[in-house]
């Protein structure tokens, strides 16, 4: 179905596909009441008569209608087509890279410049977890850095698609994981209950791939990965670099075997993050 140059709710023209899932598509779209660009999110036609695809994208802007932070793509506006009743979520049109694009171009990201990626990227995940909502889905595909006027790129977490309330019903078949599996925190793989501590173990695995170029746990198979992931201690990033050692207790901590073991709150991973890229040496 083409829908350039369709406008949707009376305000935004969709102008370009920027990208398309099995759930729905993306457009660039203009905002005619600001004059700004803009992306809106649209339930594909098809997923419109499926109560479990139309709970899931209704969670996904209640969810993200709860969060202001800088550090997290805002919401702009939501509502239903007239003549198909698709629902739409519009947020800020981000212009930057993600940190997946980052990764796969330098390989290793300079520790200072990580440390701050990963730094800011935990100031938005305490917001997001002080409005008791769980991300459950993040990976450095879903991290955006935006052009800043300062030294550093603003960080912006973007994809709340998987992302619920804290201790909310489920919408996912017993049995079953969403999310990315290399960034899956053990207890979710166990089918525990999880709560925020399972995102901090997400971002452990994120500033390991930054500050090293690969993941702590990689491997063919699925099966072989899960058990890494149950199992298997991550290798010391002082092994790969000794200059990296200072991340070796935050790394450790964060990706603890059990929930108890590792940071309480973005918040405190944060601090500790901050205090470790004060003893980096270069």
């Amino acid at each position: 179905m083409n829908r350039i140059g369709t406008i949707i709710g009376d305000r935004f023209r969709l102008d370009e596909l920027i990208g398309r899932g099995a759930m729905a598509e993306v457009y660039l779209a203009l905002d005619q009441q600001t004059q700004a660009f803009v992306a809106l999110k649209i339930l594909r036609h098809q997923h419109v008569t499926d109560s479990v695809s139309l709970a899931r994208f209704a969670r996904e802007g209640e969810v993200q209608a709860r969060l202001r932070h800088r550090n997290i793509a805002a919401l702009l506006a939501t509502g239903v087509t007239k003549d198909k009743y698709e629902p739409y979520i519009v947020v800020e049109l981000l212009r930057g890279k993600s940190l997946r694009s980052v990764i796969k171009g330098e390989g290793r990201v300079p520790a200072r410049r990580a440390a701050s990626y990963a730094w800011q990227a935990l100031q938005g995940l305490h917001a997001v977890h002080q409005a008791g909502v769980l991300h459950r889905d993040l990976k450095p595909a879903n991290i955006m850095l935006e052009p800043s006027p300062g030294p550093v790129e603003r960080v912006v977490l973007i994809d709340f698609g998987f992302a619920t309330f804290e201790g909310s019903a489920k919408l996912t078949l017993q049995g079953t994981v969403v999310g990315s599996l290399t960034y899956i925190a053990p207890e979710r793989l166990r089918g525990d209950e999880p709560d925020k501590r399972a995102d901090l173990y997400a971002m452990g695995v994120v500033l390991y791939e930054l500050v090293t170029g690969a993941p702590p746990f990689s491997a063919p198979e699925d099966f072989d990965l899960i058990a890494m992931h149950l199992n298997d201690e991550p290798p010391p990033v002082a092994a790969i670099d000794r200059r990296l050692a200072p991340f070796d207790p935050v790394l450790a901590r964060a990706l603890a075997k059990v929930p108890a073991d590792r940071y309480a709150t973005a918040a405190e991973m944060a601090d500790a993050l901050e205090r470790a890229a004060q003893q980096l040496t270069e």
